[in-house]
């Protein structure tokens, strides 16, 4: 612009707006940030193409190397299985033989022979001393227990003939075991006289066997104003209601360490897909000529069906409890059900059956007890009240005794009859109408025989998280329910269970299978050659499992360890022993496979079982651990962290920093390292710099130094194949 001169006779430069000034600089601001913006997408763009041509070079890559890595790791993973069932068919073929050069005299459980001998020889000439029924009841625990190791360690398919008559062995066996805790009980009952306590005059016995405790008390004083006895030592004790308190009765609790009635409940094993008839194709009727040889094939092919049928009759017949059925009337029921299972058999559907892909839920009344749900815990309660066999007498120096050939009964109660076990003078003294003077009229049932009150000591062996539930025994539906049972008082402090039930009856405390569930953490680390660690930090426990070969066992933490679990610490057992005795103690790790019904988790598309197989595989040499990105991964997909266990001199093998984890995600078809730690703020599956993709885990090490170590631990592990089994029952990534 042109100067204008000033009084002085210069000329000045003229100045422009005050914003121009700043529109120019906001102008060339806003044309660098947008050259950088750009920069920064032409960078972005450069980098996604490189990662994708390298993704596809991997890719390439794993293509070109795919089926020779599912090949060898095929190899590896058969080579522990067929080792596996190596192990079972040579368990299996010297178990007859094995069996026979015990030489300990007791009869043979697989033998139908034998164990008929035994059971008709212990009802004939068992001797009803107590001390010989526990002797009896330790042999009678032991063959069920053989028999119980048959049936888990083989499958059906393998000696499919055999199962049912197992079980049909094992449900009479049980039968003899309480006929003859009966007979004990009643010639105990028969001298109760002898034994009375000198100050109440009843009858107080405790007698204490290996498996069980037989708590026996008789009324033989009847004081009308007994309310409450309590077993000091095992800490039990009931309430008897006024209407009892003159009665000729006895109560018996015999409580046993075993459970023989879950197993019987529907609920007890979890569902398998069912299988449903196919709808038969219509045929063309038989000509008369050919309807002759049509009923006459029919009955050939359904002949051994028939008596399959009447077998199946029979046996559910037998598994009902001792003293219960008479022998008439089970002799006319089980014709009833041969010609019932004739009928049957003369309509019999096809035999094409196909798969129904979701499986039918069982509807169960809502006061059974779901066992897929709840697990009874501390054994099992058998309260009952017994009719008091006639005393023996003095006269005159001589000894009289009633003798009654008849065996042990029960007194019903409640019973219809509201002076049912009232003694003669007792029902003298009640009004006509059955109830006492005083009462409103119409008194109800209920009111006039109150219900029972039961106290129980929790087990000292077993751990309760939680107020346990109580469940009874319905033998008719064959399952535990809560119906009848009231007004339940949780002692904690003194670890009491006080509850009242309208009925004597068969009890058993009852604890949430999955309070444990989900787990926190898990890690699992190399001990030694075919050795590793498992550590579980569940919802409220927290386990160390070591494993070494075949065995396992359970380490005591090194501060306050649990009193409950004190027997089972340090003790080498078989997988399946040791998850049997920890669910006993009460701390269930051990997801099944139904659990995710009851826990809430992210499931996963991934074949779990091969990715357990891989890491058994690999546990002599490398320590896994579980990653806080599964939940943020997607469903097919598993997120584990891995890290190499080298041996080095004074240097622990399972000793691993944080610097050592890796972040690994595992599927069906590809394995690969990823570029995060469980420090970062968000999951982004990039994969590491450096790292290639793999099929599997078996390879992923294959181009790392540590190739040599990998290699010697995939030529030591597979015969730790009950490693592999102990990882598959604890199904570590998926929880």
């Amino acid at each position: 612009p042109p100067k204008s001169p000033n009084r002085s006779g210069k000329s000045t430069p003229t100045r422009g707006r005050p914003g121009e000034k700043k529109d120019e600089e906001k102008l060339l601001q806003d044309e660098e940030e947008e050259r950088l913006r750009l920069e920064q997408e032409e960078k972005a763009r450069q980098e996604k193409e490189a990662r994708e041509k390298l993704e596809q070079e991997r890719r390439a890559e794993l293509d070109t190397k795919k089926d020779k890595q599912v090949f060898e790791t095929n190899i590896e993973l058969g080579a522990v299985k067929l080792e596996v069932e190596q192990v079972k068919n040579d368990k299996l073929a010297h178990a007859e033989w094995n069996r026979y050069m015990k030489c300990d005299g007791k009869p043979d459980p697989t033998s139908v022979k034998e164990i008929n001998t035994f059971i008709s020889l212990s009802h004939e000439k068992g001797s009803p001393d107590v001390n010989i029924v526990l002797e009896d009841a330790k042999l009678i625990l032991s063959l069920i227990s053989e028999l119980n190791e048959l049936l888990e360690d083989f499958t059906p398919e393998e000696f499919e003939q055999k199962v049912d008559s197992y079980r049909q062995t094992i449900l009479s066996l049980q039968d003899l075991l309480l006929n003859r805790y009966n007979e004990a009980t009643l010639k105990m009952l028969k001298e109760a006289s002898y034994e009375a306590d000198s100050e109440s005059g009843n009858l107080q016995k405790v007698v204490d066997g290996e498996n069980e405790t037989i708590m026996l008390w008789a009324n033989l004083n009847k004081n009308p104003r007994f309310k409450l006895f309590e077993f000091e030592n095992e800490k039990i004790s009931f309430e008897l209601p006024k209407v009892l308190a003159m009665a000729d009765i006895a109560v018996r609790i015999l409580r046993t360490k075993f459970d023989h009635y879950s197993h019987q409940c529907t609920t007890f094993l979890p569902k398998k897909k069912k299988v449903k008839d196919e709808e038969p194709i219509p045929e063309e009727p038989p000509k008369p000529e050919d309807a002759e040889e049509v009923e006459v094939k029919g009955d050939e092919e359904n002949g051994e069906d028939a008596k399959s049928v009447v077998e199946e009759g029979r046996q559910s017949k037998q598994s009902n409890e001792p003293g219960l059925v008479i022998e008439g009337e089970k002799e006319e029921e089980t014709k009833k059900d041969e010609n019932e299972g004739e009928k049957e058999d003369a309509v019999k559907t096809p035999d094409v059956q196909i798969e129904i892909e979701e499986d039918e839920e069982e509807i169960l009344d809502p006061d059974v007890v779901d066992l897929r749900q709840f697990s009874p815990l501390g054994g099992v309660y058998h309260v009952d009240l017994l009719k008091t066999p006639p005393q023996p007498n003095i006269v005159r120096g001589w000894t009289l005794t009633q003798i009654i050939d008849k065996p042990l009964s029960t007194v019903k109660y409640p019973s219809d009859n509201p002076n049912t076990g009232r003694s003669s003078s007792r029902v003298a003294s009640a009004n006509p109408e059955g109830r006492d003077e005083g009462s409103p009229s119409k008194t109800p049932l209920e009111q006039q025989q109150p219900p029972i009150g039961l106290t129980f000591a929790l087990p000292s062996n077993v751990m309760f998280f939680e107020e346990p539930q109580v469940a009874s025994w319905d033998s008719s539906d064959k399952h535990w329910k809560t119906s009848g049972i009231t007004d339940t008082n949780f002692d904690e402090e003194n670890r009491k269970l006080l509850f009242k039930t309208q009925e004597f009856g068969t009890f058993c405390l009852m604890q949430d299978s999955h309070l444990n569930m989900p787990f926190q953490s898990w890690e699992l680390k190399p001990k030694g050659t075919n050795s590793t660690v498992l550590t579980i930090t569940a919802a409220i426990a927290e386990v160390e499992i070591e494993v070494k070969d075949s065995k396992c066992r359970l380490n005591a933490p090194a501060e306050d360890p649990p009193k409950e679990l004190s027997g089972l610490y340090g003790k080498w057992m078989a997988v399946p022993k040791l998850i049997a005795a920890m669910r006993d103690a009460g701390v269930n790790v051990f997801p099944a496979e139904d659990s995710h019904k009851f826990v809430s988790i992210q499931s996963k598309e991934v074949d779990l079982e091969r990715v357990y197989e891989q890491m058994a595989i690999l546990s002599s040499t490398f320590a896994f651990s579980w990653s806080k990105w599964n939940n943020d991964a997607g469903s097919k997909q598993v997120i584990i962290q891995i890290a190499p266990c080298l041996i080095k001199e004074n240097v622990p093998r399972d000793a691993v920093s944080d610097d050592d984890w890796s972040i690994f995600s595992v599927s069906d078809d590809m394995s690969y390292k990823l570029a995060l730690s469980e420090y970062d703020e968000e999951f982004a599956d990039v994969v590491a710099k450096g790292a290639t993709y793999h099929c599997d885990l078996l390879h992923q090490y294959e181009r790392q130094p540590l190739k040599t170590a990998t290699k010697n631990c995939w030529n030591n592990s597979p015969k730790n194949h009950k490693t592999r089994t102990s990882f598959s029952f604890t199904r570590l990534p998926h929880y």
